[in-house]
């Protein structure tokens, strides 16, 4: 849901914007159960993307269709690690003028 980045500088943005990902997330694992219930399988097996495709493109009133299941993988585990190293650069924190204009300079 690219919740790994917040956009707002302030701390009223910080919290307006973690409680709409709360609402957001609560809503998708709602559709989840619903689904699960309708579809007669397990909770776990309900795709989690399908269920936020199926929120983004849904309109008002419509009824709920069948979500994606995913397979049973009884052993199936990965190791939580990032694919890529962050960069070696600093944030920009100043404005790209102001930037060029202390490059330029030295």
């Amino acid at each position: 849901m690219k919740m790994d980045v917040l956009k707002c500088k302030h701390v009223d943005g910080v919290l307006k914007e973690l409680h709409v990902f709360a609402l957001i997330y609560n809503l998708v694992r709602q559709v989840m159960v619903v689904a699960a219930q309708q579809q007669m399988v397990p909770l776990d097996r309900i795709s989690f993307v399908d269920a936020l495709r199926w929120l983004q493109t849904a309109q008002p009133g419509e009824a709920l269709g069948r979500l994606v299941v995913n397979p049973e993988r009884a052993d199936r585990y990965e190791p939580r690690v990032k694919k890529r190293r962050p960069k070696n650069y600093k944030l920009m924190n100043k404005p790209r003028k102001q930037l060029h204009e202390e490059l330029a300079s030295q």
